[in-house]
């Protein structure tokens, strides 16, 4: 990337701040991207740019470092790699599961590609989650991209091969759920990313919780529990609302673990609500009572803070 591509790079990615931000703050922008790209290559000089473009970004829709929602997507990110990562490795477990419940074989083009994604994208989700691990942030947002584009690419395959008639609420789901998990870590601040002992924990816990999940619900698909096969999808709902009661603004962690936990439990809950079920009854019911504690609470609390006005 030539001086001249680098520089319309660095204006592009400014136009992205509001006006009056980049008119206090454009000279200080422009001089920490120079001194992050000195001597440096064009990929370097690109994942900066889109660095600067995306603290535009932030700073455009209330998610930057000082406001409460980019405080929680900070301690989300994290935990949404984990989640991911826990998911497609456990995923994993279907090629091994027995007779007519595992993942077909298809000798097809589309079923031998569906077949290599599969194990493509857990490898890059464990390369995430140790980049994060390791407070390498760059390098984990630049593997959850393509990873994000693997795993979109999977219905199609899936289409393709013919192994999954998919309804049009299925399908909107796996788009959707990819989608949301890659927005949480790009979204995230960089500047509240970084290694912790209590993070890796968090890290650690949420991973195993995400596996233990995926291996009731294979158990369950294979040893059906009292109240039908898809009685563990609720266990989503209930660790999903379990982190909603926890998670007022005091407790950034709780917060952050519904945000990485909501597109999962989203998809795993959808299946249980048309046709409505009894366990689809239960989960909405927990998922509602959750959420309208925790919004009282909010509510109760913005009212304690808030001094009363002048009469």
């Amino acid at each position: 990337m030539t001086e001249q591509h680098a520089s319309r790079a660095l204006r592009w990615a400014l136009r992205f701040h509001p006006a009056a931000y980049r008119a206090e703050h454009g000279a200080e922008l422009s001089a920490i991207y120079a001194e992050a790209t000195q001597d440096a290559g064009s990929l370097v000089r690109l994942r900066e740019a889109l660095d600067v473009a995306g603290h535009g970004l932030r700073q455009r829709t209330g998610l930057g470092s000082d406001r409460a929602a980019g405080q929680v997507l900070a301690h989300a990110a994290p935990l949404t790699v984990a989640v991911a990562t826990g998911g497609s490795v456990a995923n994993l477990l279907w090629f091994f599961a027995p007779d007519g419940i595992r993942i077909p074989r298809s000798s097809s083009l589309p079923g031998v590609l569906f077949l290599a994604n599969q194990g493509l994208m857990p490898l890059l989700w464990l390369a995430a989650l140790a980049a994060v691990w390791t407070g390498r942030w760059s390098a984990a947002r630049a593997l959850v991209v393509p990873a994000t584009v693997l795993r979109l690419a999977g219905l199609p395959l899936l289409l393709l091969s013919h192994l999954f008639a998919s309804t049009y609420a299925g399908a909107a789901l796996n788009v959707t759920v990819p989608l949301l998990t890659g927005a949480v870590v790009l979204a995230a601040p960089r500047d509240l990313l970084g290694p912790s002992q209590p993070q890796r924990a968090a890290i650690a816990g949420t991973t195993a919780l995400t596996v233990a999940l995926w291996v009731a619900l294979l158990v369950g698909a294979y040893y059906p529990l009292t109240g039908g096969p898809l009685i563990t999808h609720t266990l989503w709902a209930g660790a999903f609302a379990v982190a909603l009661l926890f998670s007022r603004r005091d407790r950034l962690f709780a917060a952050g673990l519904a945000v990485a936990l909501l597109p999962i439990a989203l998809q795993m809950t959808a299946s249980l609500l048309y046709p409505l079920s009894p366990a689809g009854v239960g989960a909405l019911l927990v998922v509602l009572l959750s959420s309208a504690v925790s919004l009282l609470r909010a509510r109760r609390r913005r009212a304690q803070v808030t001094p009363p006005s002048a009469a």
